[in-house]
């Protein structure tokens, strides 16, 4: 019998060793040398699921914005359907840590560093403490701003955009004209601040599993993430440029090249190029417009077309310096960035990923955990909507 029991102790303890040292310390994916253990990808999981959770419930609870939900052909509505299905939603976050990993690495070879007193702020704010508040604006409608509990880092497609939520607009004091409200003080407002994290991280831990410090730390890591991506993509794609030079095109898109000298041949013989782009072009978006590109700055295209089109031998519909908008500024100033990190990635040839990640996604917290409807179509009546 004492054999026995030492032969189950044994038994037991490889189990444990496996279970909780062996595998969790499995790399499911490594970047310039550096993994990403499966413990912390399951913890950043369960880390980002309760941070979308929380934003999707912002939405369903709005009714401006509810709809959007079940649509997928919106950022919302995707964000809803990742979160319906464990293997997205995982390599979303893998993704997104390995990114992470890459820029740091790069930021630790070039010397770019998050400054402390920034990084406080930007914490901070995620839970809407600004010891210097500015007043806030009337608006007609429900507005989108970042949201507070973090942002998500650059994922391996070219997004590298700002996830959003709900924005109160603001009311009118209901005291009379004159009689000045309260401002909390900076002491009031630095103990309410303390006591709004503790709370909601006391919150999250209980609907993860994972422990209030540890929570802190991930959403300590998770912005200080997204602060430092903001200083390398700065450094490599520049600041916001409001001019920049742009070209306007039209294209007809064919199969062959045949079909290419076939067009060329119509053309020569007067055949409107408008015609011909909505009669045969592949691209039937601008094939609508008559083959209309519109102006488009440096970057906007594929490599080889965009070669051709900025080359000064040929002919375009026209090229000047315009001027963009904030979102074209944002647009060409994350194209670079990303571009960039996709060819950091495969010029170091230093990104790998073990498949094991892939049976070992979290699926909790659930939507129902925020008092999401897990099928909105079915949740009220025949929309889930009303």
């Amino acid at each position: 019998s004492g054999v026995i029991a030492a032969v189950i102790v044994v038994i037991l303890g490889s189990a444990f060793l496996i279970d909780g040292v062996i595998r969790p310390a499995q790399a499911v994916a490594s970047v310039g040398g550096q993994n990403v253990s499966l413990r912390d990808f399951q913890e950043r999981v369960t880390y980002e699921r309760w941070r979308e959770g929380l934003q999707l419930s912002q939405l369903y609870n709005n009714q401006y914005f509810r709809s959007q939900l079940s649509d997928p052909t919106n950022a919302y509505g995707k964000q809803y359907q990742q979160m319906q299905d464990p293997s997205l939603f995982g390599k979303q976050v893998i993704d997104q840590m390995v990114n992470a990993a890459a820029i740091k690495q790069y930021a630790d070879a070039n010397g770019i560093k998050v400054d402390d007193a920034a990084l406080q702020r930007t914490l901070g704010q995620q839970f809407g403490y600004d010891p210097n508040p500015l007043s806030a604006t009337p608006s007609p409608s429900p507005t989108l701003t970042t949201t507070p509990l973090v942002s998500k880092t650059p994922t391996s497609t070219p997004t590298i955009t700002p996830t959003t939520s709900i924005t109160s607009t603001a009311t009118t004091t209901p005291f009379p004209t004159g009689i000045p409200t309260l401002t909390p003080g900076a002491t009031q407002q630095k103990t309410d601040f303390d006591k709004t994290q503790a709370d909601i991280f006391t919150s999250a831990a209980k609907l993860t599993g994972l422990s209030t410090d540890r929570i802190r730390q991930l959403f300590i890591q998770s912005v200080t993430e997204q602060e430092l991506a903001t200083k390398v993509k700065e450094a490599i794609a520049g600041k916001l440029q409001p001019m920049q030079d742009e070209v306007k095109v039209r294209h007809i898109l064919v199969a062959t090249e045949d079909q290419a000298n076939a067009v060329l041949r119509a053309l020569g013989s007067g055949t409107s190029f408008a015609e011909l782009a909505r009669a045969l072009s592949t691209d039937t978006g601008s094939g609508a417009a008559g083959g209309e590109l519109g102006w488009a700055p440096h970057g906007k295209y594929v490599a080889e077309f965009e070669a051709y089109v900025w080359d000064a031998n040929t002919q375009v519909e026209a090229r000047e310096q315009r001027q963009l908008t904030d979102q074209e500024q944002l647009d060409v100033q994350n194209k670079k960035f990303t571009d960039w990190l996709t060819q950091f990635k495969k010029d170091k040839n230093n990104q790998t990923y073990n498949t094991v990640w892939q049976g070992n996604v979290p699926a909790e917290p659930g939507l129902d955990k925020f008092g999401v409807p897990n099928n909105l179509t079915n949740a009220s009546g025949s929309s889930g909507l009303g």
